[in-house]
């Protein structure tokens, strides 16, 4: 992945999410790595995820467990050369209560030899909570 683009790179991340393609997204992912979700959000308890297998089990593992028909592709990708930055909704239902949520997300991505090294997200931790309350 070292002859694309910064930019073609995330693009391609995100695209294989959207897809379900968890081991291409996984592949763009460097060995030594800064993952972090969101502070007050379900999966920020275990920031930061250094390494490709901790987020594949400590976040696309959750997602799957605790999300149904998650959906969480950007609307944009603003190309700031070494960063990236993705602004999107993260979309679903809430698998332990079955109330949906539709929350905002910025993530600010940062790519170094060809790899992804950075990934930092900001999300409407409000509207998650709220789906995760019972009845």
């Amino acid at each position: 992945m070292a002859d694309r683009s910064n930019f073609e790179l995330v693009k391609h991340f995100y695209d294989s999410f959207v897809r379900g393609d968890i081991d291409a997204v996984l592949a763009t992912l460097s060995d030594d790595l800064d993952w972090r979700e969101s502070e007050n959000f379900l999966l920020g308890d275990r920031n930061p995820y250094r390494t490709p297998a901790a987020v594949a089990e400590g976040v696309f593992k959750r997602v799957a467990a605790e999300f149904q028909d998650y959906v969480a592709g950007p609307d944009e990708l603003i190309d700031a050369g070494d960063t990236i930055v993705a602004v999107g909704r993260s979309k679903g239902v809430m698998a332990s209560t079955g109330k949906p949520f539709d929350a905002k997300y910025t993530h600010i991505v940062r790519v170094a030899d060809g790899k992804i090294v950075s990934w930092h997200q900001l999300i409407d931790t409000l509207e998650i909570w709220r789906a995760q309350q019972p009845n």
